[in-house]
């Protein structure tokens, strides 16, 4: 699937391309929808956000920033973003393995 007009502002492709947004990701040790397929993501216009991800606690998203390459983080209580990862493949495979965390 070809990125869609709306979110070509975003460093996205890979989401698109490689199918994560229309099966997303279910992580059953953690019971976490880590990536969401694009029935489930949303855009925060007001902070250049792109969501595609659900790390499982405090509210804290995955996504993809305007004018930043990977995924990031999203701290919604403190507004801060942390870099996840360059691709959502890697931020799954981090997520998933305990590799990464938030």
């Amino acid at each position: 699937m070809d990125t869609p007009k709306q979110y070509r502002g975003y460093d996205c492709a890979d989401y698109f391309a490689e199918g994560w947004s229309e099966r997303g990701h279910f992580d059953e040790h953690s019971q976490t929808l880590v990536i969401a397929p694009l029935t489930e993501a949303y855009e925060d216009k007001q902070i250049g956000f792109f969501a595609v991800g659900r790390s499982g606690w405090d509210g804290i998203d995955f996504g993809y920033r305007v004018g930043h390459p990977g995924l990031w983080a999203y701290y919604p209580i403190t507004r801060e973003f942390k870099f996840m990862s360059s691709t959502v493949a890697e931020l799954v495979e981090g997520w998933c393995s305990s590799k990464l965390s938030v």
